[in-house]
């Protein structure tokens, strides 16, 4: 075969690749989503897969009118909703899982100060108590005359709460992106905050990770509406149209850009060998 030929074999090789590349960063795969607005009027336990988070009963989360919403200012847990994965997330090996917890919502009622989480992401996919814990955490904060959104990665000290600067305005809708990023090894996961008008418009807004101490880095596997409250941690009112997380398919590996660097190179350099011998005939 001459290396023209093979040039053009590994140029198409390149071309392939590439565009499965850019096909597999594109692509997410849906691990829970709900659009209240499909829902029918009334308990929102029982509903395309929602479950009752442990006992609590007081409160039931309800859908009226394409939402989930509640006044806040609870000093007990009321009921809570979680919707699972098919199957728990757990740290990677290497690289970095990423995560993506949206929300389409109004905050009716920030909390005056220690908040509480309104939405967050359980470590497994069932109710049992035993290893399960809220992680990825929302809260809204008020702030002026409006309010601020904060996330944390946990609820372990060395992974605290981080808000916005920006004020946002009370009963308003937003669209609400928590970025997770699982990076592999400890004390190390991250979520980026981004907030916006809709989901094509976001910015981001904080950005929470470690900072000191002793942590153990989360798993995932339910998608948790929260109504926790008590006499010093302050439950906010919210109004929640839908939610959904998704998990970004992970990059090719780097042996697959690797081959389209070497085959751009390959056809470079016959390129340059062909206009070289060219310009020898021509001379």
């Amino acid at each position: 075969m001459s290396i023209r030929q093979i040039a053009r074999r590994l140029a198409l090789a390149c071309s392939l690749g590439c565009t499965l590349f850019a096909a597999h960063r594109l692509h997410a795969a849906p691990l829970a989503s709900a659009d209240f607005g499909t829902y029918a009027d009334g308990a929102l336990v029982g509903q395309n897969g929602w479950q009752q988070y442990q006992t609590q009963t007081t409160a039931p989360l309800t859908v009226a009118s394409g939402r989930v919403a509640w006044a806040g200012g609870a000093t007990v847990n009321n009921q809570d909703a979680f919707l699972p994965f098919p199957s728990d997330i757990s740290q990677p090996a290497s690289g970095t899982t990423v995560l993506n917890f949206d929300m389409t919502l109004s905050v009716t009622a920030p909390s005056s100060s220690n908040p509480s989480y309104f939405a967050a992401l359980n470590t497994n996919n069932t109710s049992s108590t035993s290893g399960n814990f809220q992680n990825a955490r929302i809260v809204a904060l008020a702030q002026g005359t409006g309010y601020v959104f904060g996330a944390r990665v946990n609820g372990q000290g060395g992974y605290p709460y981080a808000y916005g600067t920006s004020e946002l305005t009370i009963g308003q809708d937003y669209a609400l992106r928590a970025e997770i990023n699982m990076v592999a090894g400890n004390a190390n996961d991250f979520i980026n905050l981004y907030v916006g008008p809709d989901f094509n418009s976001l910015s981001l807004y904080a950005t929470a990770g470690y900072v000191s101490g002793t942590v153990n880095d989360p798993a995932f596997g339910a998608a948790l509406l929260s109504q926790f409250g008590t006499a010093t941690v302050f439950e906010a009112g919210v109004s929640i149209s839908s939610v959904s997380v998704t998990q970004a398919v992970p990059e090719p590996s780097s042996i697959a850009l690797a081959g389209c660097g070497i085959s751009l190179a390959v056809a470079t350099a016959y390129r340059r060998r062909s206009k070289r011998t060219a310009q020898a005939v021509a001379a």
